[in-house]
């Protein structure tokens, strides 16, 4: 309301404005003569002169802009028009998309539903069908039991007579073997006991060859290491316990039975530390925590 509005508003502005000038001219004052030169102009005429320019600018100027807004305002109200008419051919065309879905589904309505009496028909004849099937297959199913019964009693008679000869012979069967396979499994075990024996007795005899080649190893080492003190005599012996770990690193060293001369035991000690890592063994089973031997000076 206030843009249709708006160059008669500023229409009477104008004229406002107008009446305003006009009356602020017609009651100033009317200056005083004052001395001037001969050339210059009366001061109240140019003072009338710029004020009458001012008025026509101004008028112009409101003119011009009242004009301005009628042609905005113009511009409005087709754009508005514009936009109504659209809006109206876009509901005439939702208008007659929706009256065409809807007679669309009034008849896909009516298909299903001849498509579901036709279903449901066809079901109860099915269902009729079926129901005969059914009851031509339960009598044929009864006469079938019956047969079946009387055909699986006689083979129960015979299976019967079969189990029990079966049985007899399996007996007598399994008796001749179980006397003959203890007779296998003695014999075998008496072989096995003895062929036990054999291995381990070979077993061992390989193991301790291994084992006593494993500690000369282990004291060849320790005689290579060792430094011989002055005191020390030839055929002076001492045993050494020795502790290492799976690489050979000794981790301790102990005299068990004493030469009697302490500085040839600590001799050894200290030969066997200087040995680490001890030679491994020929096979891995006779590998030992700890190894014992006897030290004698040479």
């Amino acid at each position: 309301m206030s843009g249709r509005f708006a160059p008669y508003g500023w229409a009477l502005l104008l004229h406002a404005v107008l009446i305003a000038l006009l009356g602020v001219s017609l009651h100033a004052p009317t200056p005083r003569p004052q001395p001037v030169a001969a050339s210059a102009e009366p001061a109240p005429i140019q003072a009338r002169a710029v004020d009458e320019a001012q008025v026509a600018a101004e008028v112009q100027r409101l003119r011009d802009e009242t004009r301005r807004q009628q042609q905005q305002e113009e511009a409005r109200r087709k754009q508005l028009q514009d936009e109504a008419q659209r809006a109206r051919e876009a509901r005439q065309r939702e208008e007659k998309r929706a009256a065409d879905l809807k007679r669309r589904a009034a008849e896909e309505q009516k298909q299903r539903a001849a498509a579901e009496k036709e279903r449901k028909a066809k079901e109860a004849a099915e269902q009729k069908r079926l129901a005969e099937l059914k009851k031509a297959q339960e009598a044929a199913e009864q006469k079938r039991v019956v047969e079946e019964k009387r055909a699986a009693e006689l083979e129960a008679k015979r299976k019967q007579e079969e189990e029990r000869l079966r049985r007899e012979e399996e007996a007598r069967r399994k008796a001749a073997q179980e006397a003959e396979l203890k007779a296998k499994m003695a014999e075998e075990q008496r072989r096995l006991a003895a062929e036990n024996e054999r291995v381990a007795q070979e077993r061992a005899r390989q193991n301790k060859t291994l084992q006593n080649q494993y500690v000369a190893d282990i004291r060849n080492k320790v005689e290579r290491n060792w430094l011989r003190p002055p005191t020390v005599r030839t055929g002076m012996t001492c045993t050494v316990l020795v502790q290492q770990l799976p690489t050979g690193d000794v981790v301790g060293v102990r005299v068990t039975r004493s030469s009697g001369d302490a500085v040839f035991d600590r001799s050894v000690e200290n030969a066997v530390h200087k040995a680490s890592p001890l030679p491994p063994p020929p096979v891995p089973e006779i590998w030992d925590r700890e190894v014992e031997f006897i030290f004698e000076a040479r």
